[in-house]
């Protein structure tokens, strides 16, 4: 082997190993383990050291979550419970008032469609910086969204964003601005439980219930935040499962910046266990819609500055406007559009990858189920393949046991390919040594067995 290519794994290995102490720490347990099939109740592993109020049941007869995929091209013909549009990370560069031109496009978009709520995933203004105008961002933001959704009669519930209402003790100021901004400008819902408004609450829409989290730092949730969302779970009001909205996700879908995610792993196995049927994010600034044992966790794109691409999709980062339908016998409907480029053309979900890879983790796009794109990694068919050539190239080699050369129609486009991050290339040794060193110390520190 020559030398350029040991290098090349030696660096490669070394990612993975970066990204395989973040995800012990920081990830579900369950996403580790193999599930040959997405079961719903059954899915969620519980973490060795959850706490043990994650460990209550769901409410009484809620459906549990459930292994269907939802359909991205075709929408079903049961009229939906409600209709969702979803927007995040509108902020552009630090201390600005003024907003893309996507932004306001969306929010055109949005009063024509007339949707029955707005879910904003936070950083609607540009701080986390000291001496900026906070007040004068904020009437910007309400100038350009607020206010014109009010006026068109559509509300919006929000969740703080680390760069509008961060929780680290640096940014107080900044938070309380935030609290008070939105106190004023305080949504009329159907609120369940409003008492830490505008920070964590909850409401109904319709017979659905929503949960807004403070997930505003990477920092997981406090107990108190923790045991308000377990018992808010437990006690679902209404009879359809609940939807979870906060700014941080769980999974580092892009390359830039892999670590800032939530490092909470009691979350996805509380989620899966409750029933809960979607789970908005933002903060990454990539738009990608996936699911994992039951729960969809859609990813919202940056309407703002600074859209970024998602892991082995390098060059597409499309600004998207997200639609979704909520139905009581079916799986939502996601109804994506383009803001930037051609304005309000369906977003053609082939454009994204059938699953990404993140150390030895993997997250499935939202139609693709667990088990397919475990197949694929494992064969190493590349994510990049249209689904339906995909999931007919796995039937093959499940009737082939696998063989490669037992596919009559197999062609280099075929082929296994490298998985592996091509901007670890660009990587210098020192940083990928630096960062590996800092994270495994982290998570030794969290865990002593990982550092053995």
């Amino acid at each position: 082997m020559k030398k350029h290519a040991i290098h090349r794994r030696f660096k490669q290995l070394a990612i993975g190993a970066l990204f395989s102490a973040i995800a012990l720490v920081a990830m579900p347990a369950c996403i580790t383990q193999h599930h040959p099939q997405e079961t719903g109740s059954h899915a969620g592993q519980t973490p060795k050291k959850a706490d043990k109020s994650s460990t209550s049941s769901p409410a009484q007869n809620v459906p549990m979550a459930s292994d269907e995929l939802p359909d991205v091209t075709n929408q079903p013909d049961e009229k939906p419970l409600l209709r969702l549009a979803i927007i995040s990370d509108m902020n552009g560069r630090y201390g600005s008032d003024q907003y893309d031109s996507e932004v306001v496009k969306a929010i055109d978009m949005i009063i024509e469609d007339r949707p029955d709520i707005v879910i904003n995933a936070g950083d609607m203004v540009a701080g986390q910086r000291n001496k900026l105008n906070y007040r004068k961002m904020w009437v910007g933001f309400h100038t350009n969204v607020t206010q014109r959704l009010l006026d068109a009669k559509i509300p919006m519930a929000q969740t703080p964003g680390n760069h509008d209402g961060s929780a680290y003790p640096r940014y107080a100021n900044e938070r309380e601005i935030y609290i008070d901004e939105w106190n004023t400008h305080k949504p009329e819902l159907d609120y369940v439980d409003d008492a830490n408004y505008p920070l964590y609450y909850s409401f109904t829409l319709n017979d659905v219930f929503f949960i807004s989290l403070d997930a505003s730092t990477l920092d997981p949730l406090d107990e108190a935040q923790y045991t308000w969302l377990s018992q808010q779970l437990q006690n679902n009001p209404t009879s359809h499962r609940p939807i979870v909205f906060f700014h941080v996700p769980l999974f580092p879908i892009t390359t830039i910046k892999p670590t800032e995610i939530l490092r909470d792993n009691r979350l996805h196995p509380l989620f899966a266990k409750s029933g809960v049927q979607l789970v908005i994010t933002g903060h990454q600034q990539a738009y990608f819609p996936a699911a994992l044992h039951g729960v969809i966790y859609l990813h919202a794109g940056a309407l703002g500055g600074g859209p970024r691409p998602v892991r082995q999709n390098d060059g597409i980062a499309p600004k998207t406007l997200t639609f979704v339908n909520i139905y009581k016998n079916n799986p939502p409907y996601i109804d994506s559009h383009l803001v930037n480029g051609e304005n309000g053309k369906h977003f053609n979900h082939n454009l994204l990858p059938t699953y990404i890879v993140f150390g030895n983790q993997i997250l499935p796009r939202v139609d693709i189920s667990l088990e397919n794109a475990e197949f694929a990694r494992d064969y190493m068919i590349s994510p990049h393949m249209p689904k339906i050539q995909m999931l007919t190239l796995i039937e093959a080699l499940k009737a082939n046991d696998g063989d490669w050369s037992r596919i009559p129609s197999w062609t280099p486009a075929t082929a296994p390919q490298d998985l592996s991050n091509t901007a670890i290339d660009t990587v210098p040794d020192t940083v990928v040594d630096s960062a590996a060193d800092d994270l495994v110390d982290s998570a030794a520190d969290a865990d002593p067995s990982l550092g053995e």
